[in-house]
């Protein structure tokens, strides 16, 4: 009989629950190991020391439990060499098992007539309690090889740390090896001298900026390319995500000083905007480009106002590149993505320590990040009042604490705020604060909607429809019919710019046709486009508005085909249901 284990490396701990035990039962007791070693007890005896087989062995070899109540009639005690010198009147021995194997045996030993009554009268009771201390001292091995075994996988992890510390050091460029939460898990010596750093552990204003310049979505499977400003040197940063049981844990992140800019193997991440990168000749884009040309020259806050999807971060980002702060982070913040007890110490940074969660050696806030270039604020109409008040005082003197600290940091940034709120209305309503309204809105740029801009919708179109199509990784290339184009320009579009952008995505994955005909537009636009109006019935009856939707289902149906699938795409460019489309079908059937 063989174990992997053996039951003296937790000697101590045995030995402990043997004297615990004999002091509550009275009674002496022997632990013995698989080889018949004794390794704890209380009888007095040389410990270890060797048995002699008789019970003891019978326990081993069958795994069950031996009791006497009078070892001069049992015949083991009969048979034993050992019978002559052997002063115990009665026994107890219960096998210890560990992983379904016997690996010893915990015994209690009668000295004197007394102890042997008390076994006796309550041998049920003290065999439970035998067994008990067995289980225990399982328990207790267990948790040694566990030690045991993350001991040596920590050993392990160790020593793969040195090879690759080793390795990345032996390589001129920068390596860093990052987790999810952009701590620094491995970093070689020009990483660190690149970015200011002593080890992974410290932080640095340079780090802090390249972090920022490199963030992406954690769980972002795909690598990307980037070329980054880095104590006045460009740096080429490629990002390339670890892969590990279909999860991204982390990332390994490379870089090289460049001789020169676009040189990258792939597309920059998050490019500079243009002013050329706002589409559209319509006179309200003509004063809005005017006007951010002018913002740019300055460092005064601007409140951009404006419908949702009319391109508010846009703008914000044209007005940076074209300013003196285009070499510096542009940060950008959704005030109204963020939960409110985590707003704060967003904008603001925290201490380590300064609440539950807090992570080691604290963190920057957006503040601290954009520091010397731009902050963008959208949805500020969604700001807390109470962050409404620390805002209004960073605007006042550019100073900020973080929370849990009591050292004021100084900023230099400029403030871009968005809304798509009549802030009017809540500053009458008491939702948002007068006096910041008037700090941001110093230069206020209404944002034209889009059914604002007339035939700028064209222009934005045939953009769209040139971006999702007609590349190799892309769907085929696709024209729009003229008639397409005449139902966009009276079309109102509550979702402005971005409910065009992705109606063109829809459009192009979803036509089979080199050129998209108006019965694949959604019935909204359609519907529209009959009646001019929100209400059909004020324009006409309702016959006619059935009338007029049957007309369109039937020419979708037509143009997709009779078939399953062609219904289920027909029901998808009309924007309802299938279970809805075959309901409608089988009424105009029955009509």
């Amino acid at each position: 009989m063989v174990s992997a284990v053996s039951l003296s490396v937790i000697h101590n701990f045995i030995q402990v629950a043997a004297q615990a035990a004999s002091d509550a039962l009275e009674i002496e007791t022997s632990v013995v190991d698989l080889n018949l070693v004794r390794i704890a007890g209380t009888v007095s005896k040389k410990v270890p020391q060797v048995i002699s087989n008789g019970a003891i062995k019978t326990v081993l070899e069958t795994g069950q439990y031996y009791l006497t109540h009078d070892t001069k009639s049992d015949l083991h005690c009969l048979t034993c060499t050992m019978r002559e010198r052997c002063g115990e009147t009665a026994f107890v021995h219960c096998p210890i098992f560990y992983k379904g194997q016997v690996i010893g045996v915990m015994g209690l030993m009668c000295m004197d007539d007394e102890q042997r009554r008390h076994l006796t009268a309550k041998s049920r009771a003290i065999l439970a309690f035998v067994q008990h201390i067995g289980d225990t001292i399982s328990l207790k091995l267990e948790e040694y090889e566990n030690q045991q075994r993350e001991k040596e996988l920590y050993r392990q992890m160790e020593f793969h740390s040195a090879v690759l510390d080793h390795i990345l050091n032996s390589i001129s460029d920068g390596y860093l090896i990052m987790d999810n939460h952009n701590n620094i898990t491995q970093a070689n010596q020009p990483a660190k001298a690149i970015l200011g750093i002593s080890s992974p552990d410290t932080r640095s204003e340079r780090l802090a900026r390249f972090l920022q310049d490199i963030d992406r979505p954690s769980d972002s499977k795909g690598s990307c390319y980037d070329e980054i400003l880095i104590d006045q040197k460009y740096y080429g940063v490629r990002v390339d995500p670890i892969f590990s049981n279909n999860t991204v844990p982390g990332k390994i992140i490379r870089f090289k000083v460049l001789s020169k800019t676009g040189t990258g193997a792939m597309p920059k991440t998050n490019p500079p905007i243009a002013l050329h990168a706002i589409l559209g000749e319509s006179p309200g884009i003509i004063r809005l480009k005017d006007l951010i040309t002018k913002s740019a020259e300055n460092n005064l806050p601007v409140l951009l106002t404006g419908e949702s999807g009319t391109g508010k971060e846009l703008i914000a980002r044209a007005i940076h590149t074209m300013s003196r702060r285009r070499e510096h982070p542009f940060m950008a913040l959704n005030c109204a993505a963020i939960p409110e007890n985590l707003l704060e110490s967003e904008l603001f940074g925290f201490e380590q320590g300064s609440f539950t969660g807090a992570i080691k050696g604290g963190k920057p806030g957006k503040f601290e990040l954009a520091n010397k270039g731009t902050l963008f604020l959208d949805e500020i109409g969604d700001m807390p009042l109470a962050l409404q008040a620390k805002l209004l005082r960073v605007l006042q003197d550019f100073v900020i604490e973080r929370i849990g600290s009591t050292k004021p940091r100084q900023v230099d940034l400029r403030i871009i705020a968005a809304t798509n709120q009549n802030l009017d209305i809540m500053m009458k309503e008491g939702t948002f604060r007068v006096d910041l309204f008037y700090r941001l809105n110093v230069i206020p740029i209404a944002i034209p909607s889009l059914r604002e801009r007339g035939d700028d919708v064209v222009l934005l179109a045939e953009h769209f429809l040139k971006k999702y199509s007609g590349e190799p990784d892309k769907a085929p290339p696709k024209q729009l019919a003229q008639e397409v184009f005449d139902l966009f320009r009276v079309y109102p579009w509550p979702g402005n710019i971005r409910e065009l952008e992705n109606l063109i995505q829809y459009l192009v994955f979803i036509c089979t046709d080199t050129i998209i005909e108006a019965a694949s537009l959604p019935a909204q636009i359609l519907l529209h486009n009959k009646y001019g109006v929100a209400n059909p019935a004020e324009e006409s009856s309702i016959s006619e508005l059935k009338y007029l939707e049957m007309d369109v289902i039937l020419k979708t149906v037509a143009k997709f085909g009779n078939t399953t699938e062609g219904k289920l795409k027909a029901a998808r460019a009309l924007g309802i249901g299938k279970t809805t489309l075959y309901r409608k079908l089988a009424e105009l059937k029955k009509n």
